[in-house]
């Protein structure tokens, strides 16, 4: 297991100069409302692909009046320890975070950093996943995707530029029918993987929120279903291709493309036909726990990875069963665990070895 010993934020967000030391289990962040907790948490998230927790433009990151902002911290795994660096870096006029492995910044560094570790995010909006637009209900699939295989943000941008150039191409008054049919066999080949990645998916949260029902004895039994009119298990890539030859008058007008994984929607259902949407705020809470639950149980017990789950405002909701889910979330698997809360009180239900933070500016 691996895990963060310390952080060291200069300049990042409201920190000018700061530094923390963390436990390999359950750290708890506490304190006013603006101090910097999730900020904190943000700092960690940069050290992975992408722009953090919140994908925010990396010029935020840097405090007023600073030209950028340099992270460090110390991992270790295995007994080994790694020094890790993150800062911004503007190149002409374009602003870009470099990430440093023990100083070296390669290809090859870079691909042994992503390999020692991966994150489950939990923000407060996660509490409106059964709620909000189709397009969150993507995204928290494809962030526990990314969880396991950290090359699958790749993917869906892939996708999403060959349906941009698509687009583009097909409102030219002239266009070469050869590059069309190049960017649609691309975006049925990709569109296909992301289908089978996120079926794969699916299958594994229903088989490991089975598991843990049986040993919880809810009171419910939940289901997932994909909403597309357009998959099928049978869909090939001859189908694929041909659809979006069909549909280019269409995808002409109204942009895009009419068919394909970014139209999906996944629907959750307890006890086999009532919509989670339907229930109360405290029951939504307890599926989106156990959808934590049963991606870390996928993740440690049957991909041997061991995530590290960032949880920000995680104690709203929090009922008697909610708070023992938690409780065996921070407990069942060896995990190292970031919370944060306005009071310290809010995780009097955690173990005594967990690290509480307070956390000033």
């Amino acid at each position: 297991m691996g895990y963060f010993k310390d952080i060291e934020l200069k300049n990042y967000r409201n920190f000018t100069k700061y530094s923390i030391e963390f436990s390999n289990k359950c750290n708890v962040l506490y304190g006013k409302n603006g101090s910097g907790k999730t900020n904190i948490l943000e700092a960690i998230s940069l050290f992975n692909k992408g722009r953090g927790i919140r994908k925010d433009q990396i010029n935020n990151f840097i405090q007023s009046n600073e030209n950028n902002f340099c992270n460090f911290a110390n991992f270790e795994e295995n007994n080994n320890i790694y020094k890790l660096k993150v800062i911004s870096e503007k190149s002409k006029k374009n602003l870009s975070k470099k990430i440093y492995l023990n100083n070296d910044l390669s290809k090859e560094a870079l691909d042994r950093l992503y390999k020692l570790f991966s994150f489950l995010i939990f923000l407060p909006e996660t509490e409106r996943l059964f709620l909000a637009s189709p397009n969150f209900r993507r995204n928290f699939i494809d962030s526990f995707i990314f969880s396991k295989n950290n090359n699958h943000n790749t993917l869906i941008n892939k996708y999403k530029r060959n349906i941009l150039e698509r687009s583009k191409a097909l409102n030219l008054n002239t266009f070469e029918n050869s590059w069309i049919q190049k960017l649609e066999e691309n975006i049925s080949a990709l569109g296909i993987e992301i289908y089978n990645q996120r079926k794969i998916q699916i299958l594994s949260l229903k088989k490991n929120i089975s598991f843990l029902n049986k040993n919880e004895k809810l009171p419910f039994e939940i289901d997932i279903k994909l909403i597309d009119k357009f998959f099928a298990d049978d869909l090939n890539f001859e189908r694929y291709v041909d659809e979006l030859k069909k549909s280019r008058e269409i995808d002409k007008l109204v942009g895009g493309a009419n068919k394909g994984p970014h139209k999906s929607d996944y629907l959750f259902l307890v006890n086999n036909d009532f919509m989670v949407s339907q229930l109360s705020t405290g029951q939504q809470k307890t599926i989106i726990l156990l959808l934590f639950l049963a991606q870390s149980n996928y993740l440690v017990n049957q991909c041997n990875l061991n995530p590290i789950l960032l949880m920000d405002e995680v104690c709203s909701h929090l009922d008697e069963l909610n708070r023992k889910l938690l409780l065996k979330l921070t407990e069942q698997f060896n995990l190292q665990i970031f919370m944060t809360g306005t009071d310290k009180n809010l995780f009097s239900f955690l173990s005594t070895n967990t690290n509480f933070c307070n956390i000033t500016v």
